[in-house]
């Protein structure tokens, strides 16, 4: 370029004959442009445009989503594909009444909904665990999330949920059955006096003995309809521990080894039977020992039958 356009470029709108030439479209952009210096300094600053900040402004999660296209031009494009779809039906927000078995798949793939209820458990986020027994429980539950297209967020937040629920729950049916076993050793412990623990092991002996090992663990295990411990019931001990005290012997209890049953049974009925010769006014207050002693002459009137 000589001299003489040099100048026309820096002191009239010769310039912009010599960018332009004859394309008028051009000529028309540069109109706005008063000099050379003015061009290049508002191309200077176009081409520094921030222009995910001028788009998201204070809105950051915006901005981190524009932060996906590495221009203004691929965002645009992908704007207007997604008009295009839109236009189209190709996206919707919400399905049809009629949706047929294309369309639901389509959603749910779209919105990232599994296509089948089973997809719910898979790929839990961390440290969320969901136990196989709970499987079964929560299938339901997942199918009926499934038939209202449920987002998979929903059911990992109703996981989240069971889960802290059932600790909660087997946290206070422990708490509960501590004070409950409390509360029934003391009404027996008092009733009973000193045969407490005698009844105690002649009922665990006559469990062990008569329901075999998986009986024994659902009648330990059972509860009452107002979720207490069939074995933290008083009632239900004292009955146990009078059918046991039937058909069973003493030295059927743990760790007395081949005691005979009639000689245990006797030495009891006659040491009951001195202390009531030796002191009978005693006896007669003592209720207690006059009903254990009746209790023994039963024992062995059945032993003897038997």
């Amino acid at each position: 370029m000589n001299d003489n356009v040099d100048n026309a470029l820096t002191t009239d709108d010769s310039w912009k004959e010599t960018l332009a030439g004859e394309d008028q479209t051009r000529m028309d952009a540069l109109s706005g442009y008063s000099s050379p210096d003015e061009l290049f300094n508002s191309l200077s600053e176009a081409q520094n445009f921030d222009w995910r900040s001028a788009a998201a402004g204070d809105d950051d999660k915006f901005k981190s989503q524009l932060e996906r296209f590495d221009s203004l031009g691929s965002f645009a494009n992908s704007f207007r594909e997604a008009q295009q779809k839109i236009s189209s039906g190709q996206l919707q927000d919400e399905l049809p009444q009629d949706a047929t078995p294309d369309q639901i798949q389509a959603y749910r793939q779209q919105h990232g909904i599994p296509l089948e209820p089973t997809g719910y458990t898979e790929n839990l986020p961390d440290g969320l665990v969901l136990g196989d027994d709970d499987k079964e429980i929560f299938g339901s539950f997942a199918e009926a999330l499934h038939e209202v297209n449920a987002p998979p967020e929903i059911a990992h937040k109703a996981i989240e949920w069971y889960n802290s629920f059932a600790e909660q729950q087997q946290d206070a049916l422990a708490e509960m059955d501590h004070v409950q076993h409390q509360e029934t050793e003391d009404m027996l412990r008092q009733e009973w006096g000193g045969d407490y623990r005698q009844n105690i092991n002649v009922v665990g002996a006559m469990i062990e003995k008569t329901f075999g090992e998986e009986g024994k663990n659902i009648l330990l295990n059972a509860r009452g309809q107002d979720g207490r411990a069939i074995m933290n019931n008083p009632e239900v001990l004292t009955g146990l521990a009078e059918v046991a005290r039937q058909i069973m012997h003493p030295m059927s209890l743990p760790g007395q080894g081949n005691v005979n049953p009639q000689q245990t049974v006797d030495a009891e009925i006659e040491e009951i039977e001195k202390f009531m010769r030796e002191d009978r006014q005693a006896y007669i207050k003592d209720e207690a020992m006059q009903a254990r002693l009746r209790q023994l002459y039963d024992i062995r009137a059945k032993h003897q039958a038997a």
